[in-house]
């Protein structure tokens, strides 16, 4: 059972429950959306309407599915632009809430709304350009040059505003680092080796993504892409939850002048609304 007091039910219900409709939620989407978002499926538990099942959810379920899946929804109204002047500061409120219940500090805000993430100002996109190239050309040793593409991705993703983390260990694994995105944290993974990535690779970062929680995505960035039995066996695989880039979407970027994070984003999206974990840089 959640510990939402009164006023914070009242108030989440204010924002999503219109008359026992849920946002713009048909029966079936609104079923599928709970069940990605909590890994349960609660819609068939509680039954009823729409508003009076989210009603049940918020009061019956733990304080983390109840804030995870508050956050969801609220990050479903960011994107499709259902935030305005009238809701808008109830919106922050329940942001607020859900973000006590994951026991998160920081508070996503509707009050300045952005589609892309901006580089900071001193952004110099020749500059990583030219370093990258350097870094193809080096003659150092593959373990040298992998340790120096380590180090530039996180002077990279530091200057594009995307708060990286170094490599850290976890008990029996080793991540290579992760960052920041829309107010969600990536885990990294990074290698710069002459063959293309294989299955075991692709799919050792994907059970590392899983084993984090119901929400954590990852990032893969390939030097020299991904055989076709390692993309193969992803796409038939059960739920994604990373992207993949290589060494072109990192050269596209910076000849275009793109923002790191917009590619990032624009691939997210292309996962979320067509299923596809690795769109081409040239298709957005």
């Amino acid at each position: 059972m959640s510990t939402l007091d009164f006023i914070e039910k009242k108030k989440i219900s204010q924002l999503l429950n219109n008359g026992g409709y849920v946002l713009d939620f048909t029966n079936a989407t609104y079923g599928q959306f709970i069940l990605e978002k909590t890994d349960y499926d609660l819609y068939a538990k509680y039954g009823m309407s729409k508003g009076k099942n989210l009603e049940a959810i918020v009061s019956n379920e733990s304080d983390i599915i109840v804030g995870k899946l508050l956050l969801e929804l609220l990050r479903y109204m960011q994107t499709f632009n259902l935030v305005n002047d009238n809701n808008r500061a109830l919106f922050n409120e329940c942001a607020e809430i859900g973000n006590r219940l994951i026991g998160r500090k920081s508070t996503p805000s509707a009050s300045a709304p952005t589609k892309t993430e901006t580089p900071k100002p001193s952004f110099d996109f020749s500059k990583y350009l030219s370093e990258l190239i350097a870094l193809s050309t080096s003659k150092d040793t593959p373990q040298a040059r992998g340790h120096a593409f380590e180090k530039y991705l996180n002077t990279l993703f530091d200057a594009s505003g995307l708060e990286p983390r170094g490599a850290f260990k976890i008990i029996g694994e080793q991540i290579d680092g992760s960052f920041v995105l829309k107010d969600e944290v990536y885990l990294l993974e990074a290698k710069w080796t002459s063959k293309k990535i294989n299955r075991a690779d692709l799919i050792n970062f994907k059970d590392k993504v899983s084993n984090k929680s119901t929400f954590t995505r990852g990032l893969f960035i390939s030097y020299s892409g991904y055989t076709d039995e390692a993309l193969d066996s992803l796409s038939k695989g059960t739920r994604i939850n990373i992207v993949l880039m290589d060494v072109q979407d990192l050269v596209v970027s910076m000849e275009r002048n793109i923002p790191l994070g917009e590619v990032i984003w624009k691939k997210v999206r292309a996962l979320a609304e067509e299923g596809n974990f690795n769109k081409n840089v040239f298709e957005m």
